[in-house]
């Protein structure tokens, strides 16, 4: 939560909630000890509001225009219904490496000739490029 927080989200969801399908009885999995941390995580956003946002993207990793690969694992689903291609193996490695590399300060962006990232940061890696 912290690190989405400092990166500049606007929202975290937790999903707790389930019923048990045979009983129809709650069975959610969070425990006091997660209650308290979520409690802590919103007394510190309270008193540090300077840390929303404060870890901004430096380098960017350039996606193909509207390419709707999920980005979970090498093999997850395109736009959720076709299975993935050629370039998802490439992109799933590049991803992993430039986090490793840049950590919160790699944003991931889809190609798009109304936002020139060029300018925004100071290095743009190229979905396709090779990355050492």
């Amino acid at each position: 939560m912290l690190t989405a927080y400092r990166a500049g989200a606007k929202y975290v969801l937790i999903f707790n909630y389930a019923e048990d399908a045979e009983t129809g009885e709650p069975c959610g999995i969070l425990d006091e000890k997660h209650f308290e941390a979520m409690q802590e995580f919103w007394r510190y956003t309270r008193n540090n509001p300077d840390q929303h946002g404060a870890t901004v993207g430096q380098v960017a990793l350039v996606l193909p225009k509207d390419y709707g690969w999920g980005m979970r694992r090498p093999e997850d689903k395109i736009w959720g219904l076709w299975p993935a291609d050629e370039k998802a193996p490439l992109i799933w490695e590049n991803v992993n490496k430039l986090i490793a590399q840049y950590g919160l300060k790699l944003d991931i962006i889809y190609d798009d000739a109304k936002f020139n990232y060029k300018e925004k940061y100071s290095k743009v890696y190229l979905w396709n490029a090779t990355i050492n």
